[in-house]
């Protein structure tokens, strides 16, 4: 009797031994992989129905990286959302931009330097959501 519970005492110190060695070189993988960003909201701005709102996020990926400025769109009610509309190169509080509602469903941004701007997308959201116009500083 007491050689079968030492067999099952080593198998199950075999197996947890081996599960663990196994399994941390994939878990400090997966640890080393996950997104060192943060992102908060910095400012949002309501259009003037309250169905959609504009968000600046302000990004932070580390010391490596600079700050971003990034805006999307999306539905009060959480339904539905853009990607970022605009990225721009540098913190929100330093960066030069303004928001506005045309209408409803139509949102400007405007007043930001080219040069500054990592990039955008100017696509169609579809009818019953959002159209963005982009317009530079100086245009």
């Amino acid at each position: 009797m007491s050689k079968v519970i030492k067999l099952l005492w080593n198998s199950g110190a075999a197996i947890f031994w081996g599960a663990l060695i196994l399994s941390l070189p994939i878990w400090l993988i997966l640890a080393m992989m996950k997104s060192g960003c943060k992102f908060d909201e910095y400012e949002e701005l309501y259009s003037p129905d309250g169905k959609l709102r504009a968000v600046v996020i302000n990004a932070d990926c580390g010391a490596t990286t600079n700050w971003q400025t990034q805006i999307f769109v999306e539905k009060t009610d959480g339904s539905r959302q853009t990607t970022n509309l605009i990225r721009l190169n540098g913190h929100p509080k330093d960066m030069n931009y303004e928001m506005s509602w045309i209408k409803n469903d139509e949102f400007l941004i405007s007043e930001f330097d080219f040069d500054k701007m990592l990039g955008f997308k100017n696509q169609s959201w579809g009818s019953n959501f959002v159209r963005v116009h982009f317009k530079v500083k100086g245009s």
